[in-house]
């Protein structure tokens, strides 16, 4: 089947035609490569060196950086990056005093 397809693409692109019936090839044959054989990037194979230790590795120093799921990192986000941080994180922490997650101690 597929040596049947490539064996009509073939005749198809040697064809000597006028200028606007050679459009109208050009789109039937670029019709029958992308939807029937596929595009050529398809049947590339590619190969990658993987090693699962090292993503190990890159998770310990992931945590240490950034806290467990990002926890410090989003924590920085928060606070800017324009140098006042210190000044924000002290307004937070006022902010927060006698707050539990977002509520207030004292609630029924």
């Amino acid at each position: 089947m597929v040596h049947e397809q490539v064996s009509v693409l073939l005749v198809l692109a040697n064809i000597q035609t006028p200028p606007v019936e050679a459009t109208v090839l050009r789109l039937i044959t670029e019709a029958l490569q992308n939807n029937i054989a596929g595009i050529p990037l398809i049947h590339k194979t590619e190969e990658f060196d993987f090693d699962p230790e090292v993503s190990k590795k890159r998770r310990e120093l992931y945590y240490e950086q950034h806290g467990y799921r990002g926890e410090k990192a989003i924590e920085r986000l928060g606070l800017g990056i324009d140098g006042k941080h210190r000044e924000r994180a002290a307004q937070q922490r006022a902010r927060d005093e006698g707050h539990l997650n977002g509520l207030n101690d004292h609630q029924p």
